[in-house]
């Protein structure tokens, strides 16, 4: 049925369309009817290019992307802070969790290397004090001067051995020479006292300070800073010389004091912004232990008088990388002299493992004698 057909039903009466009306009306109806097969096959076609036309259009857009990312300017990198490795130390440890006791035990080793021709002995000092938390208790100063004399390594031992084990070996002092001789035995002397200061805590630059004062030192950055400088007059008031920017390294001294966390981070963000401190890097720690050192340059003599900028030796503190306290000082060679090469270790202090919050009650090592000593 086409529309002439459509029209004859519609209008039975009218009178019937001339011939060239009815060839124009049947081609318009031939060329609907192709036009609608025409889109019925290539409804199939269109469906096939859009499979493969997906891809290509990934393709391109990809491709434009890499040529911009390629062609764009690079991104700015990401600047960090001089002495970031501190700021990253204070920010892991300011909310530790700290172990509670009724006593500070602070042991350390002090040690020396002891060089001769061949090998090398490590002579070590032991000191363990312990200082109650409330004012009253018990205190127990023990000092052991000789605590260890032996062979710093296998091969130093090994050395000593081959020479015929002396009993005595000659110690080179800093400029090569000869210094005199030491003995290779243990020491066995050991004193203690329970008389000292009451509650005071001795070296370290803070001895006035008591458990209670250090505890109540300030948990912020700005606050502590308000402190220390109130600190540094009084202490320059007793005749102290370092300027307060020379001071501030010195209170590092105070990592080795029962500080809390949130005191030690706020304070290691002071010596990360010192312009007298430097992070050298991580090292391990004459007992053990992974810390960061410190270079605090030509304010060694501040801790050391003997480390004058003029002299050669050197020194490194070294904080803890898991607590943020105090985990050494060691000196070293600053250039080869007397078969001591640059470099080389020539004495430490290093917290021993013992040292944090205990229990008590401090008891004196067996053998050790009574002693009324200076706290």
């Amino acid at each position: 049925m086409d529309e002439l057909d459509l029209l004859n039903r519609a209008l039975p009466g009218a009178r019937p369309p001339s011939p060239e009306v009815v060839a124009r009306a049947r081609a318009r109806a031939r060329a609907r009817v192709r036009a609608r097969e025409r889109a019925r096959e290539r409804v199939p076609r269109r469906r096939v290019r859009a499979w493969w036309a997906a891809p290509v259009t990934v393709a391109v857009v990809g491709l434009v992307f890499a040529l911009v990312t390629t062609l764009a300017p690079p991104s700015t990198p990401v600047l960090t802070r001089p002495n970031q490795a501190l700021y990253d130390l204070a920010d892991r440890i300011e909310r530790l969790t700290e172990k509670k006791g009724a006593y500070w035990r602070g042991e350390e080793l002090w040690g020396s290397y002891v060089r001769t021709d061949g090998y090398t002995f490590l002579m070590t000092m032991r000191v363990d004090r312990w200082l109650p938390r409330e004012p009253g208790g018990k205190k127990l100063n023990v000092s052991q001067p000789v605590y260890t004399m032996e062979p710093a390594t296998a091969a130093d031992a090994r050395a000593w051995r081959a020479a015929g084990s002396p009993a005595k070996i000659t110690v080179a002092c800093g400029d090569g020479g000869p210094c005199g001789q030491v003995s290779t035995k243990k020491g066995h002397n050991c004193a203690y006292d329970r008389t000292g200061a009451n509650g005071l805590l001795s070296g370290h630059g803070f001895a006035r300070l008591t458990v209670a004062d250090l505890a109540a030192l300030p948990t912020g950055r700005d606050a502590l800073m308000a402190w220390l400088r109130d600190f540094h007059k009084a202490w320059a008031g007793r005749g102290s010389k370092p300027a307060f920017d020379e001071f501030l390294p010195v209170a590092s001294n105070l990592l080795a004091a029962p500080i809390g966390p949130a005191q030690r981070a706020a304070l290691i963000r002071l010596l990360a912004a010192s312009p007298h401190v430097k992070v050298v890097g991580e090292v391990t720690g004459p007992l053990g232990g992974k810390g960061l050192a410190l270079d605090f340059g030509e304010l060694d003599h501040v801790f050391d008088s003997r480390l004058t900028p003029a002299k050669f030796p050197y020194q490194r503190r070294i904080v803890d990388l898991s607590t943020g306290r105090w985990l050494a000082d060691v000196t070293y060679q600053g250039r080869a002299i007397g078969g001591v090469a640059k470099g080389a270790p020539l004495m430490f202090a290093a917290r021993h493992v013992s040292t944090g919050w205990a229990e008590g009650p401090p008891v004196p090592p067996k053998g050790c004698k009574a002693l009324k000593l200076v706290g």
